[in-house]
C-alpha cells in the first residue's frame, strides 16, 4: 500500500480537530485516496528560518520515481572526516551515482544567514557611528553651553555659593535635559523596534544589554562636559 508521512503543518491545515492516521490524499483531484497517512511528524523550515514551516508530505522512496535524493546523517565526530567514507559506500552500491553539494548543516544553516548578518553588521557599524556622533555633538553642546554662563557662575559665587553649590546646579540642568531626551529617544526606540520584528529571528527587537549601554555613555558623556 503506497503510505506518506505528513508535517504537524499540514495536519492542522487539512485535518484540523481529528487525528490524520488512516486518511487519504493525494496529488489531483483524481488521486485524492491514493496515499495512506501513516504518521506525523513535526515541521521543518526549507527555505527561510522567518516563515511558517510549510505544510509538507513525505513519501516512501520506494514507492516512486526519484529524481535525486537528499541523505542525513547525525555524526558523533567532526563531519568532515565522513565525507570520503560515504562517497566510497555510495560509489559501493552504484559506480555511476554522482554525489554533490555535501555540507554540514550548520553551513546550510548559515547560508540562509549571509545576507543578514551583512545587514547586521552593517546596521550595527552605523549605529556606532551615531552613537558616537551624539556623544560628540552632545559634548561640544554641553561645554558651550555651560561656557556661556561663566559670568552668572561667577556672580553667583561673588554672592556665596560655594564650588560644590555650582557643580550641583550646571550638573542637575545638564542631566535633566539629558533624561528628556532620553525618555523621547527610548520612546521612539521601542516604537520602532515594533517595525523591524519581521526581520529577527531568534531576537528581540529590544536588546537588555546595549540600551542600558547607550543610555550609560550618553549620561557620562552629559556629566562629563557639565564637570
Amino acid at each position: 500500500p503506497k503510505v506518506v508521512i505528513i508535517s504537524e503543518a499540514a495536519a492542522k491545515q487539512y485535518f484540523p480537530g481529528e487525528s490524520p492516521l488512516g486518511k487519504r490524499v493525494g496529488f489531483s483531484p483524481e488521486t485524492t485516496s491514493e496515499f495512506e497517512v501513516v504518521g506525523v511528524v513535526r515541521d521543518v523550515r526549507y527555505a527561510s528560518v522567518r516563515d511558517n514551516p510549510p505544510p509538507t508530505l513525505f513519501q516512501a522512496a520506494a514507492q516512486g520515481p526519484m529524481r535525486r535524493m537528499i541523505a542525513v546523517l547525525r555524526t558523533a565526530g567532526d563531519p568532515a572526516q565522513l565525507i570520503e567514507p560515504v562517497r566510497k559506500a555510495v560509489r559501493g552500491l552504484d559506480a555511476n551515482m554522482p554525489i554533490t553539494n555535501v555540507a554540514t548543516q550548520t553551513e546550510q544553516v548559515e547560508r540562509r544567514f549571509t545576507q543578514d548578518r551583512l545587514f547586521a553588521n552593517a546596521l550595527s557599524f552605523f549605529g556606532g557611528l551615531a552613537l558616537l556622533l551624539a556623544a560628540i555633538g552632545l559634548f561640544g553642546l554641553m561645554s558651550y553651553n555651560v561656557g556661556r554662563r561663566s559670568q552668572e557662575i561667577g556672580i553667583r559665587m561673588a554672592l556665596g555659593a560655594n564650588r560644590l553649590n555650582v557643580i550641583r546646579l550646571i550638573l542637575g540642568e545638564s542631566l535633566a535635559l539629558v533624561a528628556v531626551g532620553l525618555v523621547l529617544g527610548l520612546g521612539t526606540a521601542y516604537w520602532l523596534g515594533r517595525l523591524v520584528t519581521t526581520f529577527l529571528f531568534g531576537l528581540a527587537p529590544t536588546d537588555a544589554l546595549t540600551i542600558p549601554a547607550a543610555i550609560a555613555l550618553i549620561a557620562s558623556v552629559s556629566a562629563l562636559a557639565g564637570y
